[in-house]
């Protein structure tokens, strides 16, 4: 059974450090940054999303934890922004510890998000998905999830 738990202080903190360099490495390979650049971009951009941490209004972080009989075992990450005035959720970060993917907890993590959502009369999920993450986008596309539009890039040094 999968549960999302709400972080506690310590976990963001934990958290926070592990999507930072997570993110800044993405932003490195599918911008060709340097990776110190990019860790500047990945710190300023989340902190500026999460300028109250833990406290930040219509953010909301979980541990996606695997809860088999009386074990409990982290196995990833939610964070996501809830909008119920416009009645839309974005999700900011779905993570799972690779030794956990492809044994469809990832599915299970977005059913249980999409019947969390209904309840709270939600009418929407969006994320963004990096380009070379084929796994996510063929996940999400077999959850229904439409593209909305795409940016491309060409370069034109190697």
């Amino acid at each position: 059974m999968i549960l999302l738990q709400e972080m506690t202080e310590a976990d963001f903190a934990e958290y926070k450090l592990f999507t930072v360099e997570d993110y800044a490495q993405n932003i490195a390979q599918n911008y060709r940054t340097s990776i110190e650049d990019a860790r500047t971009s990945s710190a300023n951009q989340i902190n500026g999303l999460l300028s109250q941490g833990l406290a930040t209004p219509q953010h909301f972080l979980f541990n996606i934890v695997l809860a088999e009989q009386k074990d409990e075992q982290r196995i990833g990450y939610l964070w996501l922004e809830v909008d119920e005035q416009k009645k839309r959720c974005f999700i900011y970060d779905i993570f799972l510890y690779e030794t956990y993917r492809g044994q469809g907890f990832g599915k299970t993590t977005l059913k249980l998000l999409e019947a969390k959502m209904v309840e709270k009369k939600i009418e929407s999920i969006s994320l963004h998905v990096f380009a070379h993450n084929t796994a996510a986008r063929e996940l999400y596309s077999k959850l229904g999830y439409q593209f909305t539009g795409f940016n491309m890039q060409k370069w034109l040094v190697d």
